[in-house]
């Protein structure tokens, strides 16, 4: 019954998981993507992304403004600057954008840049059903296409965990109860004796 009870934890971990980090959208919607403030000495900021490989999106040069975007999203992206916090606006979007999006920075030096806050986000495309309008294009999908094994995968186990339990502690208790009955039949039928009485 104890692994039932782990199995179960690990599903509520991994469906807390997933409403956290994932996104879900739309072919055709758009999705916003906000950077935090990178650390002061900053130069400027990345937009990455990995679907099969990792590339940059974009990035936007502080002293400048220059912004220099990757082929696959030009004409789709535009980009408004509060200080120094970037917010990226993703138009457009097609199924192969599905994929993990982060933010990263580069100072003049080697040193590690470091944002504010944030790690990213699996943003999730999926073709519309039905009519959808461009306020309705982003939004949750019910249970996501990582949940749904997940919910399977836990639910079998569970299911095998039971059957195994069944089969290791309830069969043999009925076995031995079966004997025990069949052992008090044996032994109550040879209490009676057949007596004769010879009569001379």
């Amino acid at each position: 019954m104890s692994w039932a009870f782990v199995l179960f934890l690990i599903t509520v971990d991994l469906c807390s998981l997933d409403s956290s980090a994932d996104e879900h959208s739309f072919k055709g919607g758009s999705y916003t993507i906000r950077c935090p403030a990178p650390q002061k000495d900053a130069l400027g900021v990345y937009l990455k992304t990995r679907r099969k490989v990792e590339r940059q999106v974009l990035y936007y040069h502080f002293a400048t403004g220059g912004i220099t975007v990757h082929e696959e999203y030009r004409g789709r992206v535009n980009i408004s600057l509060d200080e120094t916090i970037l917010t990226s606006n993703i138009l457009n979007l097609q199924l192969n954008d599905a994929g993990a999006y982060w933010c990263s920075c580069e100072t003049d030096s080697f040193e590690k840049c470091e944002m504010t806050a944030g790690e990213g986000v699996f943003l999730s495309v999926n073709e519309p059903t039905g009519e959808l309008s461009s306020s309705t294009a982003k939004q949750h999908n019910g249970m996501s296409d990582f949940l749904i094994p997940v919910t399977a995968l836990t639910a079998g186990s569970v299911l095998l965990l039971l059957l195994l339990l069944f089969g290791v502690w309830l069969v043999p208790k009925i076995k031995t109860r079966r004997m025990k009955k069949g052992e008090e039949k044996t032994s109550g039928n040879g209490i009676y004796e057949v007596m004769k009485v010879n009569s001379s």
